[in-house]
């Protein structure tokens, strides 16, 4: 009998369903849970739970949580790698390239059985290479293969899944491309400091020579370092041995070089290095040298390769980022034959930026030529016993600083690997035995002695406790028993007479201050400290990332004792306790010579890439003190009177000097000498000045120390008039003026209070 369709219809969809039950019943009461990923049926191996899959993976890792995408990668995959291996891969890699966070994308999934493709992108966020996306070009497939298991779709990992192409049969490689290292300038752009400049080695040997001595002079003037010195460094030697003595630059070496082939037989063999001119403002400019020991970690992470040369002091190390430029980086892909496979990521190296400097290159090496010709003269007297001296030279109008020099000095080069030295260390040793690295003109520290007095002058006239016409007799003897002091003797033994304000500075009568400092202490013992301090004292100047000495300024509240009539005494003449640097001398004649603008020291004028605007310019920073003009005129007045007049301690070491050079320059300055220790000690000589062709309008403020050495106006003056007549070209025109008789003969007697 034939049944209807409709009925064998019905009784076959509730055979179907019947069956479908027991399936249902067979799976929940089997042990086997099968694929359930996401709430699907085991047999839903589809796209769908394929990129479940992916999405799962790639989200932990832009969390960090590499255990979750362990359990998401094969059976296979977790043999070959267990999970602390699988971890350490991914956190040395964030490590590495500096990864901040990362984002990914999936363009396609494709399923065929069992396997999976999953087309995608990951874009890396890092601080060593910027963000990059991996492919970072279309031609490159980044895919992630899944399987099939027991437990569902699994990641069949490998490093591909990392970076495309990096497998167990290649490397990943972190480069560093180092950029070309700045430059550094002098205001007017004549090099101090080149990247692969040129120098010329000085090769001598004694047997060569037939004129000894003219060959040490030479060598001493080329050099610009002492005589002594160069003889020295001949004694270190055998007379047929050829050995390097220095280097000059080649623009030096067109000028000096066939006058040392001539009388040292010199042999001048060029050099390319990172070129320090002439050994240039060295305690400025600073050096280069590798990195130091301990601080490898914070360069690496900077990212500096290992042999990298940094800056070590002065500007190169002040404005090493800049100078160092940005470091470029290349992740890269390499084969094990050494062939590159593909650059993953590469930020390109910047070049470094070039520093251009306040310092006038022609002063800065007058200066430093003076000191070494300086100490070569008075060898019959101070120098032997003077272990160095400082100059400072400023813009009075800017406060920018056009020479800087401490004495002894030193040559860069001897620090970088590449150095010409022989024994390099043994140069360092020989530095550090002179204290020849310390900046002497930023971070010494010594008594002022009588240069301190123009502070004193401006303190009790602008504070209306001293008037200008108040007269005191000078007898050579001050009697401070009668102000609960000492009984103190001038330099002067025979006195200077009647004086004023003015005559009390011009001739340095030490009892005109002494009694000055009675009125002013009694009006108020912090009065003459916080003068001295407004006027830039004991305070550190801002030298721009250079490093400064703050000196020390006595005053009630800064000394442990008691503070006496004593303590006022000394320090209205610069003696005592207190210690000032010559950079902080140079602030004050400035201040002085420009009206009351005390202006913070400035050694960088610009910072700028060749060929770009600056990214940096300094502008003067200045601060009006509030002092009255008047006082800052008369103070100004009694300055040039001391070189001018015939009472002045230094008229003379100059009279002569203005009578040949047709008075065409003027110097308004005051002497100091220093107390440096007890009976034998020779002083600090001080000599602080502003010059120019117009005394109303002067462009140098010049302070001049020399230690241990003679009266400030035998030693500081002459330093400086020296300096003067070759920055202005006053020789070419009317002669060499020399050294004092005196530096051959001996100085004066010092007479200590």
């Amino acid at each position: 009998m034939t049944r209807p369709i409709a009925q064998t219809s019905q009784r076959l969809l509730i055979l179907a369903l019947l069956m479908t039950f027991v399936v249902s019943a067979c799976k929940k009461n089997s042990s086997d849970n099968g694929l359930n990923l996401f709430g699907a049926a085991p047999t839903q191996l589809d796209s769908t739970t394929a990129q479940q899959v992916a999405t799962t993976f790639l989200d932990a890792w832009k969390d960090g949580d590499y255990p979750t995408m362990y359990s998401f990668i094969s059976p296979n995959a977790r043999a070959a790698f267990n999970q602390d291996q699988f971890v350490s891969i991914y956190q040395q890699l964030s490590e590495v390239i500096t990864l901040r966070g990362l984002t990914w994308e999936i363009s396609n999934v494709l399923v065929e059985g069992t396997t999976a493709t999953i087309s995608n992108s990951v874009t890396f966020e890092t601080s060593k290479l910027g963000t990059f996306t991996d492919p970072s070009t279309p031609d490159i497939e980044r895919n992630m293969y899944l399987v099939a298991t027991s437990e569902g779709w699994r990641v069949a990992w490998s490093r591909n899944d990392i970076f495309v192409d990096w497998t167990n049969s290649s490397s990943l490689e972190l480069v560093n491309t180092l950029p070309t290292r700045g430059n550094i300038y002098d205001r007017d752009g004549d090099i101090l400091v080149a990247q692969n400049g040129v120098q010329m080695q000085i090769y001598v040997a004694r047997q060569d020579i037939s004129s000894f001595d003219a060959c040490v002079e030479d060598l001493a003037r080329a050099l610009r370092r002492e005589q002594e010195d160069i003889r020295a460094t001949f004694d270190r030697y055998d007379p047929d041995t050829i050995f390097f003595m220095g280097e000059i630059s080649e623009e030096t070496a067109r000028t000096e070089g066939a006058v040392l082939q001539s009388s040292c037989q010199a042999d001048l063999r060029p050099r390319t290095t990172r070129q320090y001119y002439d050994r240039v403002a060295p305690h400025v400019v600073g050096y280069v040298g590798q990195i130091p020991a301990g601080e490898e970690k914070n360069y690496e992470n900077l990212g500096y390769p290992a042999d990298a040369l940094v800056g070590l002091d002065g500007v190169e190390k002040a404005f090493e980022r800049q100078l160092a430029g940005t470091i470029g980086v290349r992740l890269q892909i390499r084969a094990t034959n050494g062939s590159l496979i593909r650059v993953v990521a590469e930020r390109a190296a910047e070049p470094g930026q070039s520093i251009y400097l306040t310092i006038d290159r022609d002063l800065q090496l007058i200066v430093q030529s003076v000191l070494a010709s300086a100490y070569d003269d008075a060898i019959p007297t101070w120098a032997t016993k003077s272990p160095g001296a400082a100059v400072v030279i400023m813009d009075p109008r800017t406060g920018q600083i056009l020479a800087m020099a401490s004495y002894p000095d030193f040559d860069p080069a001897v620090f970088n690997p590449d150095t010409p030295y022989f024994d390099p260390q043994s140069e360092i040793a020989t530095y550090n035995a002179k204290q020849a690295l310390v900046n002497r003109a930023t971070q010494g520290t010594y008594p002022l002695g009588s240069v301190f007095k123009v502070v004193s002058m401006i303190a009790g006239l602008d504070s209306g406790v001293w008037h200008s016409n108040d007269t005191v007799t000078c007898t050579g003897t001050w009697y401070g028993g009668n102000f609960n002091d000492i009984t103190r003797f001038d330099w002067f033994p025979t006195g200077h007479g009647p004086l004023d304000m003015h005559g009390g500075l011009v001739n340095s009568c030490n009892p005109y201050f002494w009694t000055m400092s009675v009125a002013m202490n009694n009006a108020d013992p912090s009065l003459l400290p916080n003068y001295a301090k407004k006027l830039g004292f004991s305070r550190s100047p801002n030298l721009q990332g250079l490093p400064t000495a703050a000196g020390f300024i006595p005053s009630p509240d800064t000394i442990s004792t008691q503070w006496t009539q004593a303590d006022a005494t000394n320090l209205v003449i610069g003696q005592g306790l207190m210690q000032v640097t010559p950079l902080q001398v140079a602030g004050l004649v400035t201040a002085v010579a420009n009206g009351g603008t005390l202006y913070e020291p400035q050694v960088v004028d610009r910072i700028q890439l060749l060929g770009s605007d600056p990214s940096f310019v300094a502008t003067p920073q200045g601060t009006n003190l509030g002092i009255k003009p008047e006082v800052l005129e008369q103070v100004r007045q009694a300055m040039c009177d001391v070189t001018l007049t015939p009472t002045g301690t230094a008229n003379y070491i100059f009279q002569e000097w203005y009578d040949q050079f047709n008075h065409e320059i003027t110097v308004c300055g005051k002497t100091g000498t220093a107390q440096a220790g007890g009976e034998g000690v020779r002083p600090q000589a001080w000599f602080a000045s502003f010059a120019g062709p117009d005394p109303a309008n002067p462009e140098l403020a010049i302070a001049v120390i020399v230690e241990n050495s003679c009266e400030g106006s035998e030693v500081g003056a002459p330093i400086t008039r020296r300096i003067l007549q070759q920055y202005y070209g006053l020789e070419q025109r009317y002669g060499e003026f020399g050294w004092p008789p005196l530096w051959q003969t001996g100085c004066s007697a010092v007479v200590y209070q």
